[in-house]
């Protein structure tokens, strides 16, 4: 079941990402942080946060949120689902129900950002299945050798 993000799910969600074996140290860091901001306000920025939740076990999330300075655009900042639930279809819901939820808000186009590392070919082959559009890269762009990959789709109609 799908239910909105509450402070007291920020350190079993910091726990899930990190036994995904996907994210550094700072990168936890820095999901912790944006929770925090969520719950202090950012979520009146239009900011939006959900758990996939099951018997009162968080399995996987989803954090995402309108992109300043564009026309309806959005950004699904992260996704993650328990290492011990991958491949069960749950991501593919989360990101299902993100799109449909970015549509109810109004919004047109969806961007995903992610690493163009080996490791990361599950996840780009992922949001290829799910007809995302590889829009552009960005060699080295978070260290070196480790790629900036965008993925893009429209989600929303377009404006007459």
């Amino acid at each position: 079941m799908l239910r909105p993000l509450t402070p007291d799910d920020t350190d079993g969600l910091v726990e899930l990402t990190a036994g995904t074996g996907f994210f550094k140290s700072f990168e936890l860091d820095t999901l912790r942080e944006v929770l925090d901001d969520f719950h202090a306000g950012n979520n009146d920025l239009g900011h939006r946060a959900f758990g996939w939740d099951e018997g009162g076990r968080l399995i996987g999330y989803t954090y995402h949120a309108p992109v300043a300075m564009t026309d309806r655009g959005w950004n699904l900042y992260w996704i993650a689902v328990a290492k011990d639930r991958q491949g069960g279809g749950v991501g593919g819901r989360l990101l299902e129900f993100v799109e449909q939820d970015v549509r109810e808000q109004g919004g047109r186009l969806l961007l995903i950002e992610t690493s163009s590392t080996a490791h990361y070919a599950p996840t780009r082959r992922f949001y290829l299945k799910a007809g995302y559009t590889l829009a552009a890269t960005v060699a080295d762009y978070y260290a070196d050798g480790d790629g900036l990959v965008i993925f893009s789709k429209r989600v929303g109609a377009v404006r007459a």
